[in-house]
């Protein structure tokens, strides 16, 4: 009640998120169709050059803001490009009409310039033209994906434009922007002289907010030991730079004319990074605090905080969902209210208790570790609940890591910004100037070697902790839980608090079992089938696709993440095409990184002569993963669930790899003799193997017949009346033979396959039979990852993209 203003704000963001839950955010509208051949006409916003640490290759992107297809402007007379026929050429035909302005990213490679305008780049914010092919962003079809297209649209930005090329520009742009461009170009050229590839990579990301160049191995470790935040323009650079700089100020001038300046100063900084939610945040609330000085009133960070979430919600609401966003202003708000609130935790129950106890002096040293310790656990607090929501994991040793990293912060970020400086004054001293600056970022170097050390020793400490995605009651009753405790802080004695506090954790592991679940991932044209069984084991049933670049990377590994896999019992492969393996060299490789066993992987233990999967079984020797084999009637079980493999068959003779499939049936028993619920997995299998399946469960049925044993009675025929039927072979008409199917008679059939593949997949005479049948099917290009949730005998399925 003593911030009116505060709360105020906090109504309007609550409004905002109550509002898109109930009606979303529109998407932004591509200004052309995929793949087609059009001319973009806009504002260049920002241009971005780097280069791609896997391929080496130099990337050129042009941020623009395009402006309604019939806005044009005169190209004549551009004396510039007058010799060249390249830019005198019309606007072509294929200009696309779109009423909305948009913003659009021109995707430009050296090897798509022509040699004469190779190092022209427009100036920002000049008008230009631009051809190329449309290409838009992709949408997330599998839960933990990264969903580029709502990532973008949360930016407002609706396409790429790839191949560019720049067929005209106006004369006309903003010379203040463009030489703060100039500014962030000439100071990475300093970084990249200075350091060595990749740690220079790293400081023009923390310097200058260039993050798409960074290397990937480097990012990721960082982000899993828990310090990513160091990497993006956020409060901690601001302060750092934005005071650094003020108090160098008033030294020599008064503190209005230094307020004025470094305001100044940090809003080109701000203009120059590009601009990002969290760096927005910061240089606000930096101004509010210069401003409150000059004026000489209180500076309350929370409600400076709550006007910079408004002032950002009311130019774009999306920002609301963006991750970052989300990241900075919990951090801000664990630094506002949860630190001071929990710093006066137990002053009134230990003055109720007869006064407070004489507690000697710490040293200088131990004083601020253990400050350092509770300000990073209160951050870490706040902001767990985001983070999970996010990367689905959360390293317990970054509480400790933040402590050791952050003190470095000043000194890096001052190491990194003296280099640039001093590079721009060394600039004429030759080799003398560069083995001067060398020898000065060894400092700088020294920490990132610390820093890099620091987090590969938290990948072999047992502190990750694979939550997985929590579930919105979940983050509603934590931060229920932390709001009581702070309105109790004061009550609470410290010996009780901050353990409550570390219990508020405990919520996220709340993870009712009890429920089989199945889902077949949308992985392109390949197979990735996810199996939780119901005492909350995990396994997998083949990993791979070749429609997909690196699926086992950017699908399987998140979707294992979301759901939380601490521990894989089985990867079963039903046989060794690249369409089912190639992804589980990154899986094997992110589970021995991230502390997570594999039981075994379990291969089809008969196949053609001589065909053995090699590069499989070296990964799996490679990362100590047990190999085993399963033929027709070995089963393993965990509770009550069973893994019953139907084929191939001991001593048979198969032609390829197909045929030898690796089938098996998912049986869940309930009450009694009676199964609960089955699912058949069957690889790619061919009709030869199905006959073959028959054959012998007709001649098992008949031989126990015979001896008119118990067993007989008893006896079930494994291929009748399944729940689920995953499709073999992507929906081939060399598989699902009609005799199969009637024996089979699933309820529901599956078929993964890529969309528009050359093989014709799924094919229409299996769609028929499914059909005919009255079968219903569900295919991943149409409807993503499909999981089928099944408890109690009530089975639900979930598609993860909406269909009709």
């Amino acid at each position: 009640m003593r911030r009116p203003l505060c709360l105020a704000m906090l109504g309007f963001v609550a409004a905002v998120r109550v509002i898109t839950w109930i009606k979303p955010l529109p998407v932004p509208s591509p200004p052309a169709e995929d793949g087609q051949r059009c001319t973009i006409v806009g504002t260049v916003r920002d241009i971005v050059s780097y280069t791609d640490m896997t391929t080496g290759r130099p990337i050129q992107l042009i941020f623009l803001k395009a402006a309604a297809s019939d806005t044009s402007f005169d190209l004549q007379n551009n004396s510039e490009f007058s010799n060249s026929d390249h830019f005198n050429q019309p606007i072509s035909n294929t200009t696309t009409e779109y009423k909305d302005a948009a913003q659009v990213i021109c995707r430009l490679s050296s090897e798509n310039l022509l040699p004469e305008v190779e190092n022209r780049l427009p100036e920002i914010g000049s008008r230009v033209r631009y051809q190329g092919k449309a290409r838009h962003f992709r949408e997330a079809t599998n839960p933990g994906e990264f969903d580029e297209r709502a990532y973008y649209a949360g930016l407002g930005i609706s396409m790429q434009l790839t191949d560019a090329v720049l067929t005209g520009k106006s004369r006309n742009y903003s010379a203040y922007r463009h030489f703060l461009y100039e500014i962030r170009c000439r100071a990475g050229d300093i970084l990249e002289t200075v350091f060595p590839e990749k740690e220079a990579s790293v400081a023009k990301a923390m310097l200058l907010g260039e993050k798409k160049g960074i290397d990937r191995e480097l990012k990721n470790l960082y982000q899993e030991a828990g310090i990513a935040h160091i990497l993006a323009i956020s409060g901690l650079h601001i302060s750092l730079l934005g005071m650094g700089l003020y108090r160098l100020l008033t030294l020599r001038l008064s503190r209005k004319t230094a307020s004025l300046l470094s305001s100044f100063v940090l809003i080109s900084y701000l203009i120059m990074t590009g601009a990002s939610p969290s760096a927005v945040r910061a240089v606000f609330m930096f101004f509010l605090y210069m401003l409150a000085g000059l004026a000489g009133r209180t500076y309350d960070m929370p409600t400076a905080l709550s006007l910079a979430a408004v002032l950002l919600l009311v130019e774009n609401p999306a920002y609301l969902s963006n991750s970052g966003f989300q990241l900075s202003f919990m951090a801000a708000a664990g630094a506002a209210v949860v630190i001071p609130r929990f710093s006066r935790m137990g002053s009134e129950a230990a003055r109720a208790g007869g006064g407070i106890r004489y507690t000697p002096p710490a040293g200088p040293l131990k004083s601020k570790l253990i400050e350092g310790l509770r300000a990073s656990f209160c951050i870490s607090l706040t902001t767990l609940p985001v983070l999970l929501a996010s990367f689905y994991e959360w390293n317990l040793f970054s509480v400790l890591l933040n402590v050791l990293v952050i003190p470095l912060m000043g000194v890096l970020m001052g190491g990194i910004l003296l280099l640039v400086l001093t590079g721009g004054l060394f600039t004429g001293l030759g080799a003398a100037g560069g083995t001067l600056l060398s020898m000065m970022a060894l400092p700088v170097r020294g920490i990132f070697l610390i820093y890099e050390k620091l987090c590969l020793l938290t990948q072999h400490l047992p502190g990750r902790w694979h939550a997985g995605m929590p579930h919105m009651w979940q983050i509603l009753l934590f931060y229920a839980g932390l709001a009581v405790l702070l309105v109790l802080a004061e009550k609470i004695p410290k010996k009780a608090g901050w353990p409550l506090a570390a219990m508020l954790c405990l919520i996220f592991a709340v993870n009712p079992r009890g429920e089989t679940q199945l889902t077949m991932l949308d992985v392109g044209q390949g197979d990735c089938i996810y199996i939780r069984t119901e005492s909350g084991n995990h396994y997998l049933y083949d990993a791979g696709s070749t429609s997909r670049k690196d699926t086992g990377t950017w699908q399987e590994i998140p979707f294992l993440k979301y759901q939380g896999v601490d521990r894989l019992e089985a990867v079963f492969v039903s046989h060794w095409d690249e369409d089912h393996v190639n992804g589980l060299d990154a899986v094997f490789e992110w589970a021995d990184q991230s502390g997570i066993p594999i039981g075994g992987l379990v291969l089809p233990g008969e196949g053609p002569d001589g065909d053995e999967p090699d590069k499989l079984l070296e990964s799996a020797r490679n990362h100590g993963i047990p190999v085993y084999r399963m033929i027709a009637g070995e089963e393993l079980s965990d509770g009550n669930t069973s893994f019953l493999c139907l084929h191939p068959q001991k001593n048979g003779f198969y032609k390829d790899r197909n045929a030898s499939s690796l089938v098996l049936k998912l049986c869940v028993k309930g009450d009694g003799e009676e199964s609960a619920f089955t699912a058949l997995l069957t690889g790619d299998v061919e009709a030869e193997g199905e006959m073959r399946m028959l054959e012998e469960e007709r001649e098992a049925k008949n031989s126990m017949e015979a001896e008119h044993s118990m067993e007989a009675k008893n006896s079930r025929e494994h291929l009748v009346g399944c729940d689920i039927l995953k499709t073999a072979h992507h929906g081939s008409d060399t598989s699902t033979t009609e005799e199969f199917l009637d024996a089979a008679a699933p309820s529901l059939a599956l078929i993964s396959c890529g969309k528009n593949n050359s093989y014709g997949h799924p094919h229409k005479e299996v769609l028929q039979r499914f059909e005919e049948r009255g079968i219903p099917v569900l295919i991943t290009t149409d409807c993503g990852a499909v999981t089928i949730r099944a408890k109690n005998k009530k089975i639900k399925v979930q598609t993860f993209l909406d269909v009709d």
